[in-house]
């Protein structure tokens, strides 16, 4: 039985003044742009086993209640409920997903700059404005597409799991456009499909994020503290619109970003697939996002790459100076 962790692969687009849809060579560069030491550490049956100075949580365990007692072996292929195909619970990150955050509707860098043409009326432009009430708070909106991008599947490479073959997908596909999301562009709607937002879209929740800020930089977010995304800010209200003094793009951009996990794990797409105990072959719907089982790397403009004793890869919600300095 295997453990997957996901990695969440981010691309950021860059802004003009006019509608301008940047084009990428992203996909036809994707094996020299990708960090491929951000799949590990490695851990099996509940032991780290190869690591690369990247950061993880507790390995993978298995079936049991902690490391006191760690699986031997697990069996996730049965054919009755006591004959079952042995096999070992191994823990690592895999690229899975591609995010894209633009200004322009409708453009997707990634894609070869592919723009679908003037977008309707109904779908905001991106824009950096000022609020008239306080001149120092600035807003920000951006668009997002959540890609489904298997590349390990894609460059022939991939490892066939007994326990995830049936759910892990195998081919490219655009599982979400924030263009045809209401909701994206209208924070009390985008609070209808949230409604505990209202309790934590405030100064004093957002406050409480401070702790979750301080772990994601030291090691991994908190998991409880689900409305926050560490130094990016609060996920709730989970829309296209984020406030504060930014310096460049890539804060709020990573913000909108985690917002759209946040938002995919609500309606079922986004699952937990490094629950241990009886979970362990099973991808489980938790409706609320799971922020420790991603990294994330930048891959546009400016590629993420190591630094001397710096991982590539970043948890979710770790501050800006250990990954995003000169990225705009």
């Amino acid at each position: 039985m295997v453990v997957c962790l996901l990695v969440g692969l981010v691309l950021f687009a860059s802004t003009t003044a006019e509608a301008y849809c940047p084009k990428t060579t992203v996909m036809s560069e994707t094996f020299s742009r990708t960090c491929w030491e951000c799949m590990f550490p490695l851990s099996l049956i509940g032991v780290t086993v190869f690591n690369l100075d990247e950061d993880a949580v507790a390995p993978a365990l298995g079936p049991g209640l902690s490391a006191i007692y760690p699986p031997q072996m697990c069996g996730c292929e049965c054919f009755t409920p006591y004959l079952c195909v042995p096999g070992l619970p191994m823990g690592i990150f895999m690229p899975a997903d591609l995010i894209e955050v633009v200004r322009n509707p409708l453009c997707f860098p990634s894609l070869g700059g592919t723009d679908l043409g003037t977008d309707p009326t109904f779908i905001d432009r991106g824009m950096v404005d000022v609020s008239q009430d306080d001149p120092a708070l600035k807003f920000s909106y951006y668009h997002v597409h959540f890609i489904i991008f298997p590349l390990w599947y894609l460059l022939g490479t991939g490892f066939s799991y007994v326990c995830t073959s049936d759910t892990m997908p195998t081919a490219m596909d655009i599982a979400y456009m924030s263009e045809l999301d209401p909701s994206w562009s209208d924070d009390a709607f985008a609070l209808t499909l949230f409604p505990e937002g209202f309790l934590f879209a405030n100064p004093i929740a957002t406050a409480a994020c401070m702790v979750d800020s301080v772990a994601s930089a030291v090691s991994y977010p908190l998991d409880p503290l689900f409305w926050c995304a560490g130094s990016f800010g609060n996920i709730y209200p989970p829309s296209g619109y984020t406030s504060g003094s930014y310096s460049g793009q890539v804060k709020p951009a990573a913000l909108v970003m985690v917002r759209v996990l946040a938002k995919l794990a609500r309606i079922g797409s986004e699952t937990d697939w490094e629950i241990d105990g009886t979970g362990i072959c099973f991808d489980v719907p938790t409706f609320l996002i799971v922020k420790t089982q991603y990294k994330f790397q930048l891959l546009y403009p400016i590629p993420s790459f190591s630094l001397p004793g710096e991982p590539c890869c970043s948890p979710l919600g770790r501050t800006q100076l250990r990954w995003g300095l000169a990225k705009t």
